[in-house]
């Protein structure tokens, strides 16, 4: 897929919709409105002169500050824990029950905030065509982490203003970052927009603890600690995700095992934190990271969330746990 000819076939552009055409190998130009995009890496970069200028470091009135700020954010991330783990398989089928590789077999289907790339590696191990989309640099990251598949694109695109023609893509997904986004459900919406007629869509959300004081215990602290966290350098942050999760493992990790090997599973699966049992300590850290490093984050509950579905008219609605809320649903045929 990182051809020309396939570039041509499906993207947009993202002011005006317009098609493209090709100048050289380095950019691609907008047949309607003139606007330039070029193309470095084998990444096509989608994005409106407004929001270049912003990443770029310039103060742009009119691109919104959180957006870029959430960017720089998730590709410093991304960028220092690239890694595609063996465990990053199960952990794709957790987030997209009840989904079976059928639903990915022959589809084409856009990637939402594809970070690293791992989701969109394995929905094309399992016959997708994939169009992989992020803000920042975290998409140079997917784009290596997905090259060998044959059939991911990596696209630098804002999701607001993405360059497709609408009803695209039979399958489209964005897990793990519309809570991050300055008007989440807003965002939801107009990802329907490339969704076609009878085609599925899957997202995960952060929840909001209900009948848990000691997760919400524990969250209106992180809470606290996030008017702090996201206003440190990166770097800064990047190391003391150390001895968080240290903290996370010697507090709430090892108590579930011990725990579970006694057999007091009742009480163990009661324990925040517990799902790291299941992966490599970096992971934990990675996370950790991840959660005092993003300017915005929201949470949900699950009638919240339901509810983002049932206002778009989705049918054949299912919401359900998995460390936060995984939301699928089809678009009315």
């Amino acid at each position: 897929m990182n051809d020309i000819a396939s570039w041509l076939e499906t993207l947009r552009c993202p002011q005006c919709q317009g098609t493209l055409a090709a100048v050289e190998k380095d950019s691609l130009a907008c047949a309607r409105c003139q606007d330039d995009y070029p193309v470095t890496g084998g990444i096509p970069r989608m994005l409106s002169p407004a929001m270049r200028r912003a990443l770029a470091g310039e103060a742009v009135g009119d691109v919104d500050e959180r957006s870029v700020a959430t960017a720089e954010s998730f590709g410093y991330e991304w960028n220092h824990f690239p890694e595609m783990r063996a465990e990053w398989e199960q952990n794709f089928w957790a987030y997209f029950a009840p989904h079976t590789p059928e639903t990915f077999r022959g589809k084409r289907v856009l990637d939402a905030g594809c970070g690293t790339g791992r989701h969109a590696f394995h929905a094309a191990r399992n016959g997708a065509r994939v169009w992989a989309v992020d803000l920042g640099s975290a998409v140079e990251v997917a784009h290596r982490n997905t090259a060998d598949s044959g059939s991911v694109q990596a696209v630098q695109a804002d999701l607001y203003n993405l360059p497709f023609a609408p009803e695209s893509f039979d399958f489209v997904y964005s897990i793990g970052v519309l809570h991050h986004l300055p008007d989440p459900e807003g965002a939801f919406r107009n990802l329907l927009r490339y969704l076609k007629p009878g085609g599925q869509v899957q997202i995960y959300l952060y929840w909001k603890p209900e009948g848990q004081p000691v997760k919400r215990a524990l969250l209106g602290m992180v809470a606290g600690l996030r008017r702090l966290t996201t206003r440190i350098p990166h770097r800064l942050l990047h190391w003391l995700s150390y001895p968080a999760a240290a903290v996370a493992f010697a507090g709430f990790v090892w108590p579930y095992q011990l725990l579970s090997a006694a057999g007091f599973n009742g009480v163990a699966e009661k324990l925040p934190m517990k799902q790291y049992a299941q992966y490599p300590f970096m992971v934990c850290v990675n996370d950790q990271f991840d959660r005092f490093s993003a300017p915005i984050e929201n949470r949900y509950t699950r009638e919240e969330v339901r509810g983002w579905l049932e206002r778009a008219g989705l049918e054949n609605i299912v919401v359900r746990p998995n460390t936060g809320w995984c939301a699928t649903g089809r678009k009315t045929a």
